[in-house]
């Protein structure tokens, strides 16, 4: 009965162990979108120690800090300088920005894609957009 037990928590474990690796994979080799965001507006990928993507007018890219399966954190973002001009697409964009520098943890649901800040509270939710490029 006792080695029953003990293969099942194995089991278990590695079942978990298996998901976080999966989810890392998943994080690094996927585009992701901002839910709700139009065009190519406001996406996130991993190039290598690297992220990119582009705000609502500019391009952005900056170094991972740290990355394993349910920590992230960025370095300072780095953007083009692109002038906004449809409404208030500039004062969101600040905002991806402030928030992707809060990022401290990840978790992935599916075909989603949570930004979490170090207390666990979800910044952002984004969506699978396919293969990175």
């Amino acid at each position: 009965m006792k080695n029953r037990l003990m293969l099942l928590a194995a089991l278990a474990l590695g079942g978990c162990a298996m998901n976080a690796d999966n989810s890392l994979e998943q994080f690094k080799s996927q585009q992701w979108q901002l839910s709700g965001a139009a065009g190519d507006t406001f996406t996130l990928q991993v190039n290598g120690d690297r992220v990119s993507g582009k705000g609502g007018c500019n391009r952005y890219f900056g170094a991972i800090k740290s990355l394993d399966a349910q920590e992230l954190t960025l370095g300072a973002i780095g953007a083009t300088r692109m002038m906004c001009m449809e409404g208030d697409l500039a004062e969101r964009e600040s905002e991806f920005f402030r928030q992707l520098d809060q990022v401290r943890g990840y978790a992935i649901s599916g075909q989603q894609l949570q930004l979490k800040d170090g207390a666990g509270s979800v910044l952002m939710t984004l969506d699978d957009k396919g293969p990175a490029n």
